[in-house]
């Protein structure tokens, strides 16, 4: 009986956030764009007072993403500092800081898979992953303090932190938050809320990426990058209360010619993996983010009393992506990569045009310092709108 109660209870109010979300999408090294486009902005913010929250109270993301806001939130307090400090970060990067590309490691693991297929009646098993992505865990450990960050979370600085990965036990799409937001863990379709307090190991499990990197077991069961599973990316903030949200894509919203040429060709395992990426970090959101948009116009075009009788209401929404096609520069940079790594890429047809998945493993200083200055020169052209949208 009280079990029964307390399911009918209904979710307790809490206050529509004042400040934007900040959603930060999945893209492997394109994450480096979002370093450039927040840069570009934290310049031109005035400068934080002691005990005032940054231009950002709600922070959500999945994948590298969540590399990134886990840094973020860790240092809102000083969040123009925060912001230099990730795009310092990002400047020293290199492959080998996000996974090992040592050709004995590397050839062993690839032979694993191989042995696996043919002999795996014999109990031979493949590695759980093609690339071993420790360093990345130790990045973490090194350069984010989670104790601060939760503290921060708990307010009143930062109203909450979500960070989603996708269950393989259950099928679902799990958006881990943490914070001082009044919000009960929700349930939808193929997607749900949890509040639990934000580790090194909740941001490894939403970078995940099947067959790639290995899958992180958590509390529950093994997780994978989170955004395989979820399908309504803008939902976790909206969950914990945002009226306005701030998107940084991954994506241009061009076709290259090179890629339209390919059409007539049979795809290489490496084309479908990369396209596969593509599907994975950028359709959803695009298409949630269009969904969003068209409830919005149904909300405004409802009279004042029906309005009341719905719990739909208008939220806000900018989103900034790639003015240039991030394929191509990646393609300008491809050869900056550790030899085992465009070994590997050229086996399985990827290094070459239209060059996704390079644009997504590259973690090397010319493409990254590329897209960092891509993503400021795209912030500072549009600047006085993304400045009215966060003041507004």
């Amino acid at each position: 009986m009280n079990k029964k109660k307390q399911k009918n209870k209904p979710e307790p109010p809490h206050s529509r956030s004042k400040a934007p979300a900040l959603i930060l999408t999945g893209g492997g090294a394109r994450g480096a764009y979002q370093v450039g486009v927040l840069s570009a902005l934290a310049e031109h913010l005035p400068e934080q007072a002691p005990g005032q929250s940054p231009p950002f109270k709600i922070f959500c993301a999945l994948s590298v993403g969540a590399v990134n806001t886990a840094k973020l939130v860790a240092g809102a307090d000083n969040f123009k500092q925060s912001v230099k400090d990730l795009e310092t970060l990002w400047r020293d990067l290199s492959c080998n800081a996000i996974y090992h590309c040592n050709g004995f490691e590397m050839a062993g693991r690839l032979f694993l898979f191989l042995s696996s297929v043919m002999f795996g009646w014999l109990g031979v098993r493949p590695p759980k992953g093609l690339l071993d992505n420790s360093p990345l865990e130790n990045l973490l450990k090194r350069e984010i303090d989670f104790d601060k960050l939760s503290q921060i979370v708990r307010g009143p600085l930062v109203d909450a932190i979500a960070i989603s990965a996708s269950s393989w036990e259950h099928g679902r799409a799990v958006s881990f938050y943490e914070g001082s937001t009044l919000t009960r863990a929700w349930y939808r379709a193929r997607r749900t809320g949890r509040e639990e307090k934000i580790t090194a190991d909740h941001i490894m499990a939403s970078s995940a990426l099947p067959f790639v990197f290995p899958a992180r077991k958590l509390k529950d069961g093994w997780y994978g990058d989170g955004a395989l599973r979820q399908n309504a990316p803008l939902s976790p903030a909206i969950h914990l209360g945002a009226d306005k949200i701030f998107v940084i894509g991954a994506r241009d919203r061009k076709i290259s010619a090179k890629e339209r040429e390919l059409l007539d060709e049979y795809p290489s395992v490496g084309h479908l993996s990369g396209q596969l990426l593509d599907i994975i970090f950028n359709d959803n959101l695009e298409a949630d983010v269009e969904r969003l948009n068209r409830i919005n116009h149904t909300v405004d075009a409802m009279l004042p009393e029906r309005r009341a009788m719905t719990p739909l209401h208008h939220i806000d929404i900018f989103m900034i992506q790639p003015s240039e096609d991030i394929r191509a520069l990646a393609g300008k940079h491809a050869s900056e990569l550790p030899w085992t790594v465009k070994t590997m890429l050229r086996a399985i047809g990827a290094f070459k045009d239209p060059w996704v998945l390079p644009s997504y493993l590259t973690f090397e200083s010319g493409y990254i310092n590329a897209l960092i200055d891509l993503g400021r020169k795209d912030a500072e052209r549009q600047m006085d709108t993304i400045l009215r949208f966060l003041e507004a």
